[in-house]
């Protein structure tokens, strides 16, 4: 009789496998040079703060913690991909995390881009975020999707629950 833990195992070490290839083809980070974004004129500290409102806005809007790691995620390959400029970094920043939500939220979670934007007190349009979601888009070549810190937690998580499991069903037998 076969194992079904092992196969299960197998499965989530694929699914590891899988998440560390995208993560390793997707996931950059932006360059920083003499304190600032390499290219760009967003200091460290500027970069850290949005990090950080991006998760008081993920907290507001009542976001999984995956929307808020992939937020991040999209935000650091945009940074790591074109020269951004300091004015636009609230708006990529929170257009970051509309999509990540649109990519893990239930769509009764997300609402409207409108009502993000007032609950969030900034002052973008509507119009603002459309435009900027479709240059991201466009420079992330529409995939936006990259394993995050929480995917892995998840998988390797999974995996040890299910060698703990595997464990006690063993002990069992032998009692």
């Amino acid at each position: 009789m076969k194992n079904p833990g092992a196969a299960q195992s197998q499965r989530l070490l694929g699914l590891l496998e899988a998440a560390l290839l995208r993560e390793a083809r997707l996931c950059r980070a932006p360059v920083f040079k003499n304190g600032r974004i390499q290219g760009a004129d967003i200091s460290s500290s500027q970069h850290r703060e949005m990090i950080l409102w991006l998760g008081e806005m993920s907290k507001l809007f009542q976001f999984l913690p995956e929307t808020f790691a992939l937020g991040v995620c999209v935000l650091n390959r945009l940074l790591s991909t074109v020269k951004a400029q300091r004015k636009y970094l609230k708006c990529i920043a929170f257009t970051s995390l509309v999509l990540a939500a649109k990519i893990n939220e239930e769509d009764e979670v997300i609402g409207s881009v409108k009502d993000l934007v007032a609950q969030s007190g900034c002052s973008f349009s509507t119009a603002e975020i459309l435009r900027m979601e479709r240059i991201i888009l466009d420079k992330l070549h529409w995939d936006l999707y990259a394993a995050t810190p929480v995917d892995f937690l998840h998988i390797v998580s999974r995996i040890r629950t299910d060698e703990i499991c595997a464990n006690s069903a063993q002990n069992a037998r032998h009692i």
